[in-house]
């Protein structure tokens, strides 16, 4: 009788500490939802190996991110996203492209990097089967999104204008891209020396503007003031 209580007992512990092990992982997971992104165009992680890349992963390099971008505020932005359709180009590892998952019909993520894209089909395996099946990884190159003409209803792009080539006929391709009454959210650094960004000149933010008009976009507004380091432009 003793043995078999002291067994129910092991057990009984056992199984209290593998829960608390599943448990503290999850949390940890959902904590970590916003972490890890990494914009369009850095290169210089093209010279990271893979091993090394795992651990950048596990790693965030700004544990502060979350207080000066602000990403509830940016899908704020983005508007009522039931049954949309939204581009989120440059998405890194999924920095905005999960939390985007919850509230959208379908998510693309959209990178020129393919380990990035593959972090992400990682990670939906850690998702209900209906959150991961709204997110489509989808590759690209530097100097097109890989978008369809009206394919999509909103266009999310975070730190990725300054990192363009040919700004022009890349946002027209992303103007072409939106259906009728869609709505583009650009995102990038603002002018001056920064402790976070590129540390190179910025693109000022009139010619930001003057690009996104000659793209086609008609409305085009600018607020300085949300952000911390950074401008959102939103256009249609």
């Amino acid at each position: 009788m003793k043995n078999q209580l002291f067994l129910l007992l092991i057990t009984f512990i056992f199984s209290a500490i593998l829960f608390s092990c599943k448990e503290n992982k999850r949390q940890k997971s959902e904590q970590n939802i916003f972490q890890n992104s990494s914009p369009l165009g850095f290169n210089e992680d093209s010279l990271i190996d893979q091993s090394e890349f795992s651990i950048e992963l596990n790693t965030d390099p700004d544990p502060n991110r979350g207080s000066w971008q602000n990403p509830d505020l940016v899908i704020e932005k983005l508007g009522d996203l039931s049954g949309k359709i939204v581009a989120d180009i440059g998405s890194g590892t999924g920095y905005f492209t999960f939390p985007i998952s919850r509230v959208a019909n379908k998510v693309l993520a959209i990178d020129i990097e393919q380990r990035y894209l593959d972090y992400i089909e990682d990670r939906k395996l850690e998702l209900p089967i209906e959150q991961a099946d709204v997110i489509e990884t989808r590759l690209t190159v530097e100097d097109e999104p890989n978008l369809h003409t009206d394919e999509v209803d909103v266009i999310l792009m975070v730190n990725v204008f300054y990192y363009l080539n040919d700004r022009s006929a890349y946002m027209k391709i992303v103007n072409n891209a939106l259906r009728e009454n869609g709505i583009l959210v650009l995102v990038d650094f603002k002018p001056g020396d920064l402790p976070v960004g590129p540390s190179g000149d910025k693109v000022p933010l009139g010619e930001v503007t003057d690009n996104l008009k000659s793209a086609g976009f008609t409305d085009v507004s600018l607020d300085l003031e949300s952000l911390q380091y950074q401008y959102i432009i939103t256009a249609k």
